[in-house]
């Protein structure tokens, strides 16, 4: 396979167009608290980012971690994350220390742009070249995956999901075109990088990696050779590098932050009352949990599956709620929020008939079945575990691409020119009416944090 980082000259437009908007949604997130977020020096900066940072229930660890590096991540779902910003922190660090200024926000704002460009590039290819629609086609389903809510905010959030939606779109474009080939096959060597670095941004893309080697490959995913330097070798490596953060940073931080807050637990009544009443208000968000152990500390079997798909993952994925907009469920957004309107439950009822419809008529297809098993594998962890149901939302970049993909294959199953116009006209409308009403929300959103507490 030739360079997929190099942009066609048919790709340069929607790449300019691209890096334009994702630039400016950015922008956005450099300007939220500019004066206060970009401090430099020997600051609290866990105090100064956690207290004055609240965009949906999206975190902002990226901002911590080259600010002053340490494992603020979970390792045992984001093993790498912490590797990975540490070069970023090294020249922040130098940065800060030369012109006293903090540079987080703009190092993120970049990368984030970057990954998202690629993501953009990539999801506009699997509709063109792998689903094979005509170019203006492919450009108004990547423009409807883009006028997501979630998918909007994942662009500039300082969040991990931008990463893992550009792992996840490259990877369902290499095994598309793989599958295309007379000789379907997945490299070794791919699927081995894959695994490493999806994997090392969120522990469950490995699940997703694996199927997509296991549809094109079919029985050679299981050969020796294959199944050792594809899988086996980055899952060592992965536990390398978890084992060596664990036992370096995370175990001595975190018996030193316990003895912290034992002394100010006894001392500080201020810092007592807070604790307490922090910890009730989350005893009150958390549900029935799976097992009693930490690797199932975020999942809730008690919650309402139906409130949930209808409000949270359909609805405030694709669509925001005028009330409590962009507030964290971990803060101060109730778990379950209602539209004010009909006219939101239409949009999210066309939206879902559209996917529905593209499955229906695509089944047969082994990409779209890819494409659903890896969906299915979000559903069980978030639907029937119940791993972050509460905030299920902000993690779109996991699945909201299959949407657009089996609205393709409706497209491709119109039979009359007829039929066609009024399918593209209704997903025109649809992506015009999400990205301006969307938009209407996040920008004065963002702009408030001008006159945020400092």
């Amino acid at each position: 396979m030739r360079n997929i980082f190099a942009v066609k000259r048919s790709e340069r437009l929607l790449c300019l167009v691209a890096v334009l908007a994702f630039m400016a949604l950015n922008g956005l997130m450099v300007a939220y608290n500019f004066r206060l977020f970009t401090k430099g020096g020997n600051l609290g900066f866990w105090g100064l980012f956690f207290d004055h940072y609240t965009v949906s229930g999206f975190d902002d660890l990226s901002y911590m971690t080259m600010s002053r590096w340490k494992v603020y991540y979970q390792l045992y779902r984001h093993p790498l994350l912490p590797t990975f910003f540490y070069p970023f922190y090294v020249l922040n660090h130098w940065l800060m220390a030369e012109t006293g200024v903090n540079f987080a926000v703009f190092i993120e704002a970049f990368l984030n742009v970057a990954a998202s460009t690629y993501s953009c590039l990539f999801i506009c290819r699997i509709f063109k070249e792998v689903l094979e629609l005509s170019g203006k086609d492919a450009v108004l389903l990547t423009a409807f995956f883009f006028s997501f809510a979630s998918i909007l905010l994942t662009c500039f959030v300082p969040d991990h999901f931008v990463f893992s939606l550009f792992f996840l779109t490259m990877t369902l474009y290499i095994a598309g075109k793989a599958m295309k080939r007379e000789k379907k096959r997945m490299k070794t060597w791919q699927t081995m990088l894959l695994a490493f670095f999806a994997t090392g941004v969120t522990s469950t893309n490995i699940a997703k990696i694996g199927l997509a080697d296991l549809f094109v490959n079919g029985r050679r995913t299981f050969r020796i050779r294959h199944l050792f330097l594809g899988f086996i070798v980055p899952l060592a490596a992965l536990s390398a590098v978890y084992a060596y953060q664990q036992a370096a940073f995370v175990e001595p931080d975190a018996r030193l932050q316990e003895k912290v807050k034992e002394r100010k637990l006894k001392n500080d009544r201020r810092f007592a009352a807070r604790y307490e009443k922090q910890h009730e208000f989350m005893k009150s968000r958390t549900g029935t949990q799976v097992a009693d152990s930490r690797f199932f500390e975020w999942t809730d079997l008690s919650s309402s599956r139906t409130d949930a798909v209808v409000e949270n993952l359909f609805g405030e994925s694709i669509l925001l709620h005028r009330d409590h907009v962009l507030e964290d469920v971990n803060k101060s957004r109730p778990v379950i929020v209602r539209y004010g309107s009909v006219f939101n439950y239409i949009a999210e009822a066309l939206v879902f008939l559209l996917f529905s419809g593209g499955i229906i008529v695509g089944w047969k297809d082994r990409f779209l079945r890819l494409c659903m098993l890896w969906f299915a594998t979000d559903m069980v962890l978030h639907i029937v575990l119940g791993f972050g149901i509460i905030e299920v939302y902000i993690m779109g970049a996991h699945w909201l691409f299959v949407i657009p993909v089996a609205v393709a294959f409706l497209f491709r199953h119109m039979r009359t020119r007829l039929a066609m116009i009024g399918a593209r006209l209704l997903v025109a409308f649809l992506t015009i009416g999400l990205m301006v009403y969307n938009l209407s929300l996040v920008i004065p959103f963002m702009l408030r944090g001008f006159v945020a507490p400092q």
